[in-house]
């Protein structure tokens, strides 16, 4: 009975030990139904303006970027927006971060995206836009 006792005694640490040394799978990554969608795009638009969109999609769906104008160079413009889990966006152009002066609208896939655009604020001018990440 001692050696049964023994035994179990030099087992059982052993076991524990060999437990506590399994390596960790990978954590686990965590995905939303706009994780297709998230990461940085960058564009252009043209029509009554162009210049260049850049914009970023987080988790959530929430859009937040910036607009370059050819045709306002100097505006402190923004983009503030949301996508849809079936890739339908909708973006704000903000002026100076508080004044809607239009805005953007379309669909986008994983990879790319396109619309149109308008821009009350300069005589409603319109045109479209293409973007991909």
């Amino acid at each position: 009975m001692k050696k049964v006792f023994s035994l179990l005694l030099i087992c059982l640490p052993l076991t524990f030990l060999a437990v506590s040394c399994h390596e960790e799978e990978d954590p686990i990554v965590k995905t939303t139904p706009y994780s297709k969608y998230k990461g940085p795009w960058s564009g252009s638009y043209s029509g009554g303006d162009s210049g260049i969109i850049e914009f970023s999609i987080k988790d959530d769906g929430s859009i937040i970027g910036t607009i370059e104008s050819d045709n306002f160079p100097e505006s402190d413009m923004s983009l503030k927006g949301k996508v849809t889990i079936e890739g339908e966006i909708n973006i704000r152009i903000l002026y100076l971060n508080q004044i809607d002066w239009g805005g953007f609208v379309g669909n986008i896939t994983e990879s790319s995206g396109s619309g149109t655009w308008i821009n009350t604020s300069a005589g409603n001018i319109t045109g479209t836009w293409v973007a991909g990440k």
